[in-house]
């Protein structure tokens, strides 16, 4: 059984009972002092990872904002020498370090990283401290504060533990913060990009537990994959730095590793069947894509539901600790491909982005680790038996629609604007600034030409999902020379973020800001959207918003 595989790995580790005894009380983890028949509340969580920060002076404690009630997001930074700003952080990456942030508790049912990352930040200040001279680590072990205290022991029934119970998916407003990243609605959502626009940290961390199938990996991942990011950015991930840390957290831990999935039927409409390894889709709601079309490294670690708290706990411990391990050895390897990724946008030349995608198999099959499993009243069962599974591997994307990068675009407000066009316009406004998205207003009049889109077809997907109702629009395109009036608002390409706002702003694409009903009062059929493209480099008289 998986408990016997782990029993090893977990005394090399020294995550048995016995190994707590020289740690202090106040920092020991409440899954540690309760032999993980517990997970942390807020207030344990900050007093936590307080005394491990207050224990050396490479740590200091920041905020990475407040929650929707009000809770502050704490966030340990570990460096040497030490750090207590982005400013500080900057300088260090200018002597050669990178800064790597990892999280927990996005799903608060799903506790694995909140009770790993402060575990893992006290060896960080101890015994491998050598790490932190190339590395400015910062942990935000409970990023969902606010679902966090939620608690019951029926949250999660599949989980097998905590058993004293755990908090919910959702935050204080019901809504799932993983699938925030494009509406940037929630006040964590904010939080955290607003950290990653100042802190800009090379790797993110996100630390989950699994729903899906039975297998026998206690920890799987995902990395950046969506078309519409940097391509090279995307094949280095997936060809080096990922079977990097595969390999070294094998090593570890003694444990198999892989690719995140569950089989076939799980993220999408085919039969529940053993053919295919499947994931998510590739849109930029869930954090480790967007965060991927920020030209960053993004990490999904998902230890498995149906394993152990413990074995989970020490599982994504390891895990992020060959995150930090890969990223400090492949650290000029790392940075070049980033900086590479970041400059790709800077220069103006013809370029396409992926809109639309549909998920394809990868060229060869591979073999899954897995279960027999049989029928009971309905529903399929583990019966414990190993099993190994040839499959296809179904985590690849391809784009289905395309369209040209323009050399900027440009809104323009109309003089008669409704009161319902001006509210939606300012919260476009307001969410590129969130994204750190860079735009400029035209200081004065002028005649450009563009591509003018017209929305031809705008169907609704029919219910409502995380508070909307999502719209997918097919427009058609007209060549125009239009008067820009004074304080027209224009977004150009040539920026790090260059491929993240043409995203965020096409219509037609899959997961942008008009999916999300940001753009609703233009989309009558015949309406002129109120995004234009200018295609070509022009000369335009604008000031940069600050």
């Amino acid at each position: 059984m998986l408990a016997a595989i782990l029993m090893m790995s977990l005394m090399a580790c020294g995550a048995v009972a016995g190994q707590s005894m020289d740690v202090p009380t106040e920092q020991l983890t409440i899954a540690e002092k309760s032999d993980y028949r517990a997970t942390a509340r807020y207030d344990e969580v900050v007093a936590v990872i307080d005394a491990i920060g207050k224990s050396s002076p490479l740590a200091r404690m920041v905020s990475m904002g407040r929650t929707t009630e009000g809770r502050e997001i704490p966030v340990l930074v570990m460096s040497d020498p030490p750090v207590a700003n982005a400013g500080e952080a900057r300088a260090r990456v200018r002597d050669g370090a990178v800064v790597i942030l990892a999280f927990g508790n996005i799903h608060a049912g799903e506790v694995d990283g909140k009770e790993a990352l402060p575990m893992l930040a006290r060896e960080l200040l101890t015994s491998r401290k050598g790490m932190l001279r190339n590395a400015v680590v910062c942990f935000a072990p409970i990023y969902n504060c606010d679902g966090n205290e939620r608690v019951s022991k029926t949250n999660r029934p599949g989980q097998v533990g905590p058993e004293e119970g755990m908090g919910i998916r959702e935050n204080a407003n019901g809504r799932d913060l993983n699938r925030d990243f494009v509406k940037v609605e929630e006040a964590e959502t904010r939080a955290l990009i607003g950290f990653m626009n100042a802190w800009d940290p090379h790797v993110v961390v996100d630390c989950h537990t699994t729903n899906g199938s039975y297998h026998r990996y206690v920890l799987t991942y995902a990395g950046p994959k969506v078309p519409a990011g940097n391509g090279a950015l995307n094949a280095w991930s997936r060809g080096t730095y990922f079977p990097r840390v595969d390999e070294d957290y094998e090593a570890r831990s003694g444990q198999d590793a892989f690719w995140y999935g569950s089989f076939e039927g799980a993220f999408t409409d085919a039969p529940r069947g053993k053919t295919r390894w499947e994931t998510f889709p590739a849109e930029a709601r869930y954090g480790t894509n967007y965060i991927g079309l920020r030209n960053r490294m993004s990490v999904l670690s998902e230890a498995y539901a149906y394993a152990t708290f413990k074995e989970r706990v020490i599982a994504t411990k390891e895990f992020v600790e060959s995150v930090l391990q890969v990223s400090v050895k492949e650290k000029a390897s790392l940075r070049r491909v980033l900086a590479e990724a970041d400059a790709e946008m800077l220069e103006w030349k013809e370029r396409t982005i992926s809109l639309r995608t549909k998920a394809a198999a990868q060229p060869d099959k591979v073999t899954i680790l897995g279960f027999e499993e049989e029928v009971l009243d309905g529903r399929m069962h583990n019966t414990g038996r190993e099993k190994e599974y040839m499959v296809e591997l179904w985590d690849n994307f391809e784009p289905t629609l395309s369209r040209k990068i323009p050399w900027a675009y440009a809104i323009a407000r109309e003089s008669n604007e409704s009161a319902e066009r001006a509210a939606a316009m300012q919260r476009v406004i307001a969410a590129l600034v969130v994204h750190g998205v860079e735009f400029e207003t035209l200081n004065k009049s002028a005649e450009v030409p563009v591509t003018r889109l017209r929305v031809k077809e705008a169907r609704s997907a029919g219910r409502e999902y995380q508070g909307h109702v999502a719209v997918r629009v097919e427009v058609s395109e007209e060549q125009e020379r239009v008067q820009l009036p004074e304080g027209t608002i224009v977004i150009r390409s040539q920026q790090r973020l260059g491929r993240l706002a043409s995203y965020l702003l096409e219509p037609e694409c899959e997961d942008g800001l008009t999916t999300w009903n940001y753009f609703d009062p233009w989309l009558t059929v015949g309406e002129g959207f109120p995004v234009m493209r200018i295609e070509a480099p022009i000369t335009l008289d604008s000031a940069a918003k600050p």
